[in-house]
């Protein structure tokens, strides 16, 4: 019986090539669980042929446990399977997950070491980018401008450290250039010396929007915060 044979990776490989890798994964671990089950039944035939009860009444019980215990394994394995295929056929028709092979655009935006004032958006350096939709506004570096109309994931992730000798509420928003809050993150600092990573997600469409469609983070507290480093990525899907 020949093997399914899997082409090399390379450097884009599609999702659709993915999926059928997958499933073709699955069937091979079936197969192979079949081969265990068949296995098991020849050796309990074997067994039952030259052991009689009542003399080897202890080794069938001992050979009933095992083949039990190796049939439980088995449909715990199944139902592991199971779960994986429903979802590899489930992602072939999903229109909303990333397909790397296809032409995306994005960024990678970040910022270290900077005093965050109350009430003012947080300024961006460019790590990196790839196409043409994502830029930082020539005018104002707090001003994340997508030139492309479509579906984005948004996440950012901050590390900021408390610059007042108490406890410390705060909000951090991410809004629109109209100071329209798409999404806020609240948190405390309990002590000056306490650090704080947080992160968050969410999923845009520009298509209904004017474009460029212009995002900013926002500081909503009474007082400052110290930004140690943060990161903000922009990507099509």
């Amino acid at each position: 019986m020949s093997m399914p044979v899997f082409p090399e990776c390379n450097p884009c490989i599609t999702r659709e090539n993915a999926i059928h890798m997958i499933l073709t994964s699955i069937a091979m671990e079936e197969l192979a669980l079949s081969h265990i089950l068949n296995a098991e039944g020849e050796k309990l035939q074997h067994v039952l042929k030259h052991l009689k009860p009542p003399n080897d009444i202890d080794k069938l019980l001992a050979v009933n446990a095992s083949i039990s215990n190796l049939l439980e394994n088995v449909s715990q394995n199944q139902m592991l399977l199971k779960g994986k295929m429903d979802k590899a056929l489930n992602a072939l028709t999903d229109p909303c997950l990333i397909d790397p092979c296809k032409e995306k655009c994005g960024a990678v935006l970040d910022t270290k070491c900077e005093k965050w004032c109350p009430d003012t958006a947080l300024k961006w350096n460019a790590a990196s980018h790839y196409g043409d939709c994502v830029r930082i506004s020539t005018e104002d570096s707090s001003k994340i401008e997508i030139r492309k109309k479509g579906r984005f994931l948004i996440g950012f992730s901050l590390t900021v450290k408390s610059m007042a000798g108490h406890k410390s509420d705060f909000a951090i928003a991410l809004q629109t250039a109209e100071n329209k809050t798409i999404y806020t993150f609240y948190d405390n600092l309990t002590r000056p010396d306490t650090r704080k990573t947080l992160s968050a997600g969410v999923a845009i469409d520009t298509a209904e929007h004017t474009l460029p469609f212009t995002l900013h983070l926002k500081l909503l507290c009474a007082e400052a915060l110290m930004v140690e480093n943060a990161a903000f990525t922009i990507t099509e899907i």
